[in-house]
């Protein structure tokens, strides 16, 4: 029982603080080289898939067009996906050389889109983007600079999520993903980044394979996982720069975390392969980062209960019990900050890291039984 309690808490410290320590101290110490050409300009195809996308569209589309990159070498390509709402209309109303828009009668979700609009697309840069994601002027040059070097199969830009209404989630969304780009930008620096952001994501057209229908499976991180499996790295540009507006509430962001967790379990059966020594720091990456981060809130049952059998050996338990709960105790003063106050104080970090793994259980549950619908519905933000 001691031993199952200390590989359960081991874990959840490699995954959470010990292997992000590691990777950033040794993207510290061997920083990589910088192989690009900032006079190559390729040409580059944005794909957006957008449903019910009215409240955004409009900018999203100025944003495109005040790109800073040569406009002969650059292309975007909309794609509705059965919008029910205005965005048909500003879509249609689009008249610019630069911008193509397909219509789709029938909502079939984000992967069946993204296939349908990169058929027929021969340039060399595929740029996924999201509807809601608004680039800095020069993100696009700083992206594709890097693939002068024949070993990048992708560049994945820095998502800067903004929190204009203050709340808890997206002060909490904000923390995870400076935590997050964080360890992209080392594994990038290291070997690869293994779980790219489809807001800002560049990839050779050449390696882009088909999204599978037939599953719920998050597209960005299906196509990281394909780039990867042909032995080519993806890389983080954290000046390369997109900014969205965070969830306006813990809800909307806990409603998105279980679809998003739901998407990733489906994806394991394509990660397995990538566990092979052969994929070398790859696979360490994706162990330690992917799928441990996956079983913290199992872990962490396991080491509740047998925390609890453990407590009559007294010696270090029962601290690590009273540490346990103050943990739990963290969260929920943070889910009453937030429920009554509309403020969680200082406990914004348990709350939501309680948050976040409750969506992995439901996630879990969603992606056994299939119930997760691929169609998505955006959070406002």
């Amino acid at each position: 029982m001691a031993f199952f309690f200390w590989t359960c808490l081991g874990l959840i410290i490699y995954t959470y603080l010990i292997y992000p320590f590691l990777i950033i101290t040794l993207a510290r110490l061997f920083p990589r080289k910088s192989d690009f050409n900032e006079n190559e300009f390729p040409q580059v195809v944005m794909v957006i898939s957008a449903y019910n996308e009215e409240a955004v569209l409009e900018e999203k589309i100025k944003n495109c067009l005040a790109i800073d990159y040569p406009q002969e070498r650059i292309q975007f390509i909309f794609g509705s996906d059965g919008s029910t709402d205005g965005t048909n209309q500003i879509l249609s109303n689009v008249d610019h050389s630069n911008i193509q828009v397909k219509l789709f009668p029938e909502r079939e979700g984000k992967s069946s889109v993204l296939n349908k609009l990169v058929q027929g697309i021969g340039e060399e840069i595929l740029l996924f983007s999201d509807a809601n994601s608004i680039y800095k002027s020069d993100s696009v040059k700083l992206l594709t600079r890097h693939f002068s070097d024949p070993n990048v199969g992708g560049v994945c830009g820095k998502l800067k999520l903004l929190n204009p209404s203050g709340t808890p989630g997206g002060e909490g969304e904000g923390l995870y993903w400076r935590f997050e780009n964080s360890i992209k930008k080392a594994e990038g620096i290291i070997n690869s980044v293994i779980s790219a952001n489809g807001a800002i994501f560049a990839i050779r057209k050449e390696l882009f394979e088909l999204v599978p229908t037939h599953l719920s499976l998050n597209d960005d991180f299906m196509i990281t996982l394909q780039i990867l499996g042909k032995h080519r790295k993806v890389i983080y540009d954290q000046q390369a720069v997109a900014t969205e507006n965070s969830s306006p509430d813990m809800e909307g962001e806990f409603a998105r975390k279980i679809r998003i967790s739901s998407l990733n379990y489906s994806a394991v059966p394509s990660m397995l392969p990538l566990l092979h020594p052969k994929y070398g720091f790859t696979a360490l990456s994706i162990f330690s980062h992917k799928i441990l981060r996956w079983m913290v809130p199992f872990l962490g049952i396991g080491m509740l209960v047998t925390n609890l059998i453990l407590l009559d050996q007294g010696g270090i338990y029962p601290l690590l019990m009273a540490g346990q709960v103050l943990v739990y105790a963290g969260a929920l003063a943070g889910y009453l900050g937030d429920r009554i106050f509309d403020n969680s104080g200082p406990f914004i970090p348990f709350y939501y890291l309680a948050m976040v793994n409750i969506a992995l259980v439901i996630g879990l549950w969603r992606s056994l039984t299939r119930t997760q619908k691929q169609t998505w519905k955006r959070v406002p933000r």
